[in-house]
């Protein structure tokens, strides 16, 4: 009797403790919580004096997202002014490089990307250029262009390029008339096989564009010396491995292929803006698992810790972000929370405490804490090791389709 008082006891004693520990680990998170708001593009509150602070120390700004949320792309725009007012001059986008050049033209030229989305979408069911096909998309890149920024592409081209890639190639292209009939049967041959591909999951789209003898002609016949047509040839075939191996079920291949797709595509950039600008800043919005430093959730190290890296080689700063939204929109105007099960114990007191703000919470400071201290959540641990800073957007609506669908 007397063994089982003491051990409820124990057992008690040791449950307060635990709970004693869990308050000073939530109150510390709330400590270094800090809010803002978003007015006409413009960052007010303690959260946008930090990031003030941090892309001006920063040679590297990198925004980890969730993607399609309108409110991940309205702070884009909203931080476009600032991090212009500190000579950033580079966006690189988690698109294709010859997608990049395209979009960027078409901003320039006809000021709205509506007419291109939906010419491909209506021949394929599929958009061509993927995160930049809502209205808030366009928005924050028009505001990028119009600053000056150049916009890099360092991803692989998207499954549904090269439908109009294969314009591209045509109309740089000097055999225009030696070109043609074969640029015709194959344009047609490439929607309908990616037709198939957009209706049927299960069809092996890019190993047959790989493997297709009509298209593998008509690369062979354009000119061998014209730089930019065999760029955009030899980024298609790259970008087709990474999607064929997908479908032999290699995602291991796959991945690896394309981060280091990745890496190269932002070294080409890198290298040529070195020409002219000794330290290039420029912001790298890209999905949150390849943005993380060390080590990422497909325990690889990912384009963000290879961004941190070369801030280092520059005895630079890089911060590194993650946003999503706190909750989301439905088209019934209902609010569905965003929050993991295993985060709500630490973000549900601050979205308390945000009342339709958006949230930071400075990893780096409960970074700091741990050293001492012991944090016991280990999906907080998972962030402050990934990230600088982890931002809650108030709840989002997904981006407003910028096409005919």
């Amino acid at each position: 009797m007397t063994k089982k008082i003491t051990f409820t006891l124990i057992s008690t004693f040791s449950f307060l403790l635990s709970f004693a520990q869990l308050k000073t680990e939530i109150d510390y998170v709330k400590e270094n919580t800090y809010y803002f708001e978003i007015n006409k593009s413009n960052i007010i509150g303690g959260g946008a004096d930090i990031l003030r602070k941090s892309i001006e120390e920063s040679q590297f700004f990198v925004l980890g997202e969730e993607h399609f949320s309108a409110k991940v792309s309205e702070f884009t725009n909203a931080i476009i002014p600032i991090l212009s007012k500190e000579n950033y001059k580079y966006f690189v986008a988690e698109i294709g490089p010859n997608s990049a050049s395209k979009i960027s033209n078409i901003i320039k030229e006809n000021n709205s990307l509506y007419k291109f989305n939906s010419e491909i979408n209506n021949l394929v069911g599929e958009v061509p250029v993927p995160f930049f096909d809502g209205i808030e998309d366009e928005v924050f890149l028009k505001n990028a262009i119009n600053r000056g920024f150049e916009i890099w592409g360092i991803d692989q081209e998207y499954l549904s390029s090269q439908i109009f890639l294969i314009d591209e190639i045509y109309n740089l292209s000097e055999n225009k008339s030696k070109l043609y009939n074969s640029y015709k049967k194959t344009k047609d041959y490439l929607i309908t096989e990616t037709k198939k591909g957009r209706e049927n999951n299960k069809y092996k789209l890019f190993t047959e564009l790989s493997n297709s003898l009509m298209v593998n002609h008509f690369f062979q016949n354009t000119e061998s010396t014209n730089s930019k047509v065999q760029k955009i040839i030899s980024d298609l075939k790259d970008s087709w491995e990474v999607y064929r191996l997908r479908e032999i079920n290699d995602i291991y291949s796959s991945y690896h292929k394309r981060v280091n797709m990745l890496k190269s595509n932002f070294i080409d950039y890198y290298s040529q803006a070195t020409k002219t600008d000794t330290l290039p800043k420029a912001i790298i919005k890209i999905g949150g698992v390849q943005a993380a430093k060390g080590r990422s959730l497909h325990n690889i190290f990912d384009v963000g810790n290879f961004i941190m890296e070369l801030a280092n080689f520059n005895r630079q700063k890089s911060t590194s972000v993650l946003i999503f939204p706190s909750a989301y929109i439905n088209e019934n105007y209902s609010i569905e929370s965003n929050i993991d099960k295993e985060d709500e114990i630490f973000i549900k007191p601050l979205l308390n405490e945000a009342k339709g703000r958006w949230t930071l919470i400075d990893l780096k400071k409960i970074d700091e804490y741990s050293w001492k201290n012991k944090i016991e959540y280990k999906s907080l641990k998972d962030y402050m090791h990934r990230f600088d800073y982890l931002i809650l957007t108030p709840p989002s609506k997904a981006t407003t389709l910028n096409f005919k669908n």
